[in-house]
C-alpha cells in the first residue's frame, strides 16, 4: 500500500507516478476528476531533424499514455461523476476520442486567460477545457456561459510553468458541488487549495517531490489562514 506524503483533515497528498497510486483508489469513489495533465505533443524530434515530416499519427504517443489515464479515471469516477480536463487544441481530439465511450456527454469550456501570451500573427489568450459528465449525473439547472474568464497567473508570480489561478479552480469545483475531488496531476497544489477554500475533500497524485513539497507548503499556509479567518 502506497503511503499519503502528506496528509490533512480534508485530504492526501501522494508522491509517485499517477498510474500506480490510482490503482489502490477504491472503484467508484469520486465525484469529480479536476485536473491539468502533461498535455503537450510529444513529437519534439522534429525540432532537430532536418527534412522531418509531420504526421497525425504522432499523436499517437499521447494517445497511447493516456489511454491507460483515462481507464483508471473510468474505473475510480463515480456513474454520477464529472470530469474537467485542461488541454490545448492538439491533445484535445485525443482527450475527445479517448472519453467518448466513457463519458454520456462531452463538451469544451473555453478559460479566457483575459491577457494574452506567446506568439505573433493570433498572441495565445485561451485554454480548453474538456468538460465530462457521465451517465446518471442529475443536470445542472444553473446554467453558465461555456466561456470562463478568469486572469491567469502572472508569469513572473507562478511556481510552477503550468500554474492556475485558485479562482478558476474553485469556479469548476464549486459548479459540481463534490464531495471528493481528484487530482492525479496536482503540480504545486491549486486543486487542494481550492478544494480547502470549499471544504471538500481531495486525493492528489504527483511525480515530482519539489512540486509535492510546494503543495505541502501551500496547504499549510491555506490551513492556517482559514483558521485564522475562523478565529475572527
Amino acid at each position: 500500500m502506497i503511503k499519503p506524503y502528506f496528509e490533512t483533515e480534508l485530504g492526501k497528498l501522494y508522491h509517485g507516478d499517477c498510474l500506480e497510486v490510482m490503482k489502490e483508489i477504491e472503484d467508484e469513489s469520486v465525484d469529480l476528476i479536476l485536473t491539468d495533465p502533461p498535455y503537450f505533443l510529444p513529437a519534439t524530434h522534429y525540432s532537430v531533424r532536418s527534412g522531418g515530416f509531420r504526421s497525425l499519427s504522432d499523436l499517437s504517443m499521447l494517445e497511447y499514455f493516456f489511454y491507460s489515464v483515462f481507464k483508471e479515471f473510468n474505473r475510480v469516477l463515480k456513474h454520477d461523476g464529472y470530469c474537467y480536463l485542461f488541454c490545448n487544441g492538439q491533445s484535445y481530439p485525443v482527450f475527445y476520442a479517448l472519453n467518448y465511450q466513457l463519458f454520456k456527454r462531452l463538451r469544451p469550456l473555453i478559460w479566457d486567460k483575459q491577457t494574452s501570451i506567446n506568439g505573433y500573427a493570433w498572441r495565445h489568450q485561451h485554454e480548453l477545457i474538456l468538460f465530462c459528465e457521465r451517465e446518471n449525473v442529475i443536470p445542472i439547472k444553473t446554467g453558465d456561459g461555456d466561456i470562463i474568464k478568469c486572469r491567469a497567473v502572472p508569469i513572473k508570480e507562478r511556481k510552477h510553468l503550468a500554474e492556475k489561478p485558485v479562482e478558476l479552480f474553485e469556479k469548476l469545483i464549486n459548479k459540481i458541488k463534490p464531495s471528493i475531488v481528484l487530482d492525479p496531476f496536482i503540480g504545486s497544489g491549486t486543486t487542494a487549495i481550492a478544494c480547502r477554500r470549499l471544504n471538500r475533500k481531495f486525493i492528489g497524485i504527483e511525480k515530482s517531490k519539489e512540486y509535492c513539497d510546494l503543495t505541502v507548503q501551500r496547504i499549510k499556509q491555506e490551513t492556517a489562514q482559514y483558521k485564522m479567518n475562523l478565529s475572527i
